[in-house]
């Protein structure tokens, strides 16, 4: 027993001295500024767009309650004659903050195959959606056949801005109760590492890969995470879609997890609106709503 006590011990700290050196060793290896990078990663974008071409013959002809595996292929040989990405791509624009605090635009590159019929979900709503997730490489790295809910909140930031561009589909019941989806969004994009994973890298991505995601936008949920009455995506006071910065009571939960935005011991869903007329409180009239401040009078 004293033996197997000391081996368990052993193990343990030899299992945080590894972790350790490996934390250290990271930490040693500087980050690429942002600006530099996205003007290299751009480049190699554009340059791919204008060399590969996708399957868009294969969406032409997208029944109502079905979807197309995207495929990229390189243009040459049988496929000289495709037409390149980069003559049906929009681009979105997404302004980025930099280590210097200056704002650096990213763009990236997208393909609505399908709008879809339903409303869009929003940066901050949870979504159905089935994707496939590849580097310019063509190295797919994740899938999911089969839809998924995703909290927006919570994945990369090319994925939501993307996918808030789609519009849901209607549902319909079948006479033996199961349900399908109709007339979903679908599209792809092609967006820079910093709106994808950056400088951190898995088993199958590496750092500083541009990334490329092909989402259908099945339905969603309008998120109120913290259930207080007032959606997610009106708590992103700013307006920067990223939900952790704004935190009013400075409490170190944001205002999307935060029952008590103002801190002042009242719940925001009995100070939003508390006289129910549909309009929000402001008590001193200040423009600043009561469930964001701590003193109304």
């Amino acid at each position: 027993m004293i033996r197997n006590i000391i081996y368990f011990l052993l193990t343990v700290v030899l299992f945080y001295s590894c972790t350790k050196t490996e934390e250290d060793e990271a930490e040693s290896i500087p980050l690429k500024p942002i600006s530099t990078q996205y003007v290299v990663e751009n480049d190699s974008i554009i340059e791919f767009m204008k060399t590969h071409f996708y399957n868009y013959d294969d969406f032409t002809s997208l029944s109502s309650n079905s979807t197309v595996e995207l495929i990229i292929d390189t243009i040459s040989g049988d496929n000289i004659n495709k037409t390149p990405l980069f003559d049906q791509v929009t681009t979105m624009s997404i302004d980025i903050l930099d280590e210097n605090e200056e704002l650096v635009p990213h763009n990236m590159y997208y393909v609505i195959n399908r709008e879809g019929t339903g409303e869009n979900p929003t940066v901050a709503d949870s979504v159905f959606v089935s994707y496939k997730g590849l580097t310019l490489g063509n190295n797919v790295f994740d899938s999911r056949n089969n839809p998924i809910w995703l909290d927006n909140t919570t994945v990369v930031r090319g994925f939501k801005e993307f996918n808030a561009l789609l519009k849901r589909g209607d549902i319909s019941t079948n006479t033996n109760g199961t349900y399908e989806f109709n007339n979903f969004g679908v599209g792809f994009v092609i967006m820079p590492s910093f709106l994808g994973y950056y400088e951190n890298n898995t088993a199958t991505i590496e750092a500083y890969s541009p990334l490329i995601f092909q989402v259908n936008m099945h339905t969603l949920n309008t998120a109120d995470h913290d259930a207080d009455g007032v959606n997610s995506i009106d708590e992103d006071l700013n307006g920067d879609h990223i939900f952790s910065n704004d935190d009013t009571d400075g409490d170190n939960i944001p205002n999307y997890r935060d029952r008590d935005d103002d801190g002042d011991g009242i719940l925001t869903v009995d100070e939003y609106d508390a006289d129910g007329d549909g309009v929000v409180d402001d008590t001193d009239g200040d423009g600043v709503p009561d469930y964001l401040q701590n003193d109304n009078d």
